[in-house]
């Protein structure tokens, strides 16, 4: 609760504390790491928050280039399985001739960052002084 009335200035006598409630207990169903606790939380919330505060709309293959240059991810090592996935998350259909509106796509970084940071965790379990010894 503390984290609602931090992040949306809660206020029980608000006329939309029961929406706000009932909106964030659904995304957290859905999304599961919506604690600002969870290790890696506040990158998601920062990619989310940079989409949801532009404006306009991006075509398919223009969101994906997006996301990539923001999350700083090569595309060509996102799976195309991968990148659906991100999108039918958020109850969106990706496609490379669809429009996305920045709102939609936030939700998209959302979930997308998650992949970006354990992608990041791999690479760096995997530069190990071992793995390095083993490469020469």
């Amino acid at each position: 609760m503390s984290f609602l009335k931090q992040r949306f200035n809660l206020r029980v006598e608000s006329e939309s504390a029961a929406t706000i409630v009932e909106t964030f207990a659904g995304l957290k169903r859905r999304y599961g790491a919506l604690s600002p606790t969870r290790e890696g939380f506040e990158e998601r919330w920062q990619a989310f928050k940079h989409f949801y505060d532009s404006q306009g709309g991006y075509s398919g293959i223009e969101a994906l280039s997006a996301l990539a240059n923001y999350l700083k991810i090569n595309l060509d090592d996102v799976p195309p399985s991968t990148r659906y996935y991100w999108f039918s998350q958020v109850g969106l259909s990706y496609s490379a001739h669809g429009t996305y509106h920045s709102k939609d796509l936030a939700l998209v970084a959302f979930v997308a960052a998650k992949w970006a940071i354990n992608k990041r965790k791999q690479t760096m379990k995997s530069a190990t002084i071992e793995v390095l010894t083993l490469a020469l």
